[in-house]
């Protein structure tokens, strides 16, 4: 595994080479264009440059795909978290999250050889802007206003504001409207069509109460987008997908009475949301607070599915293609360490449909754990079901993941279109 590093202030950016990441009979590339996401690093559509955000440092950095060098530090606003492109290579977003603000930039010249690019515009939206992306028309881009449960919608090619979506009004406000949704990941369906927004934390069940492995579930709200309106009214909440606790697969004796129980966990934590052909993949760290209080049970490293998003309506989670990642983590490879995979934050794929393989982001154990993708979107372990493939990014016994090229953690990943080389 051939791992070069580029060392940026504030920031290491790990650019991995992805050996063999397609399993036999892996479906050719999809060649449409592909749904939209958040995340914190993107690429350019030709591939050229990849773009980061350094929050500590209040700049994005450009960093050229042909020598792995950064190419530019451009100086945005307070505390950036996201960065969207839109697919004309035109513009760039940056969610600023603590200055409330999303810098527009100009992209002149996107060749790295001639790159020029400057801030065009500063454009206030709401409170803790987390969250931004482009839709594949590049005609719009939603902002997840973290802290004030709105989405605010530009206008990409006018770069100006058309309004504020209510995440508390309609379909996802219910039951109660005074709950705090707290928008976080962003997803576009690639007709441009849906956008899909995760809640980032987990609300009680109908039924259900605080305290209890079943007693919560996860969120993700569902809306219908007119991306050639200019009229705030015509992006609208229309469902709301709910994410119930599922088995996690690890058992303890809760009763004292000598005999393993099974525990569950819900969804909780959803950072980000991909899509990939029908499906919707909502890495998250699922929340189990009964007792006993055990460090790998309390929480789980879950992947939760969605079928059907290209769809008129879509049902609730997937249960036959969800995964706990933890499960993996059991009996590691031959030589590696047994390390849990805390805080999955991110997820990518190597191709874009079919058969194929994913790499989701370990933030707390700073890692990159690989499943495969079966032909019907279903993830699996590597390995066995005990086992499954992770690449440690903080590798003191790994000159190119040791000391100041240590990747610690990490938070976005991206995989050019080859599916042979990821950048985290």
């Amino acid at each position: 595994m051939e791992r070069a590093p580029i060392t940026l202030s504030c920031l290491v950016a790990l650019v991995v080479t992805l050996v063999a990441a397609a399993p036999a009979g892996a479906a050719a590339r999809i060649s449409l264009k592909p749904a939209a996401t958040s995340s914190p690093i993107a690429i350019a559509d030709d591939g050229r440059t990849v773009w980061s955000v350094n929050p500590n440092a209040d700049t994005v950095s450009v960093i050229r795909t042909d020598t792995n060098a950064e190419l530019r530090r451009i100086r945005v606003g307070d505390e950036p978290q996201s960065v969207a492109l839109s697919n004309d290579g035109r513009k760039a977003f940056v969610a600023n999250a603590a200055a409330g603000t999303v810098s527009v930039i100009r992209i002149v010249n996107g060749r790295p050889a001639r790159f020029r690019a400057f801030v065009q515009r500063t454009l206030r939206t709401g409170a803790e802007p987390w969250n931004v992306v482009v839709s594949p028309d590049s005609r719009r881009a939603f902002v997840a206003n973290s802290s004030q449960d709105t989405i605010t919608v530009i206008d990409v090619a006018r770069t100006r504001i058309i309004g504020d979506v209510n995440m508390r009004a309609g379909r996802c406000g219910d039951p109660g409207r005074a709950r705090h949704f707290q928008p976080r990941g962003l997803a576009v369906t690639r007709d441009s069509r849906k956008l899909f927004v995760t809640s980032f934390l987990a609300f009680t069940r109908p039924g259900g109460k605080q305290g209890d492995d079943n007693g919560r579930q996860g969120i993700v709200c569902r809306l219908t987008i007119n991306t050639r309106s200019s009229r705030i009214r015509d992006y609208r909440p229309v469902q709301s997908i709910a994410l119930a606790p599922q088995v996690t697969g690890f058992n303890v004796d809760s009763n004292g009475d000598g005999t393993p129980d099974p525990t569950s966990a819900f969804p909780n934590q959803m950072q980000s949301i991909v899509i990939r052909g029908n499906r919707a993949y909502l890495p998250n760290v699922a929340a189990s607070p009964d007792g006993p209080l055990r460090f790998n049970v309390d929480t789980q490293a879950f992947v939760n599915v969605i079928d059907g998003v290209n769809g008129v309506r879509q049902t609730d989670a997937s249960t036959a293609k969800f995964l706990n990642l933890h499960l993996g983590a059991r009996e590691p490879e031959a030589g590696k360490k047994k390390l849990f995979f805390a805080n999955v934050w991110a997820i990518a794929f190597t191709n874009g449909g079919g058969a194929g393989s994913a790499y989701v982001v370990s933030a707390g154990s700073d890692l990159l754990v690989k499943v495969n993708v079966g032909p019907d979107g279903k993830l699996a372990f590597t390995g066995d079901a005990d086992t499954t493939r992770y690449i440690d990014l903080n590798d003191p016994a790994n000159p190119a993941t040791a000391g100041t090229n240590a990747g610690k953690n990490p938070q976005g990943i991206v995989i050019n279109r080859g599916g042979k080389r990821a950048y985290v």
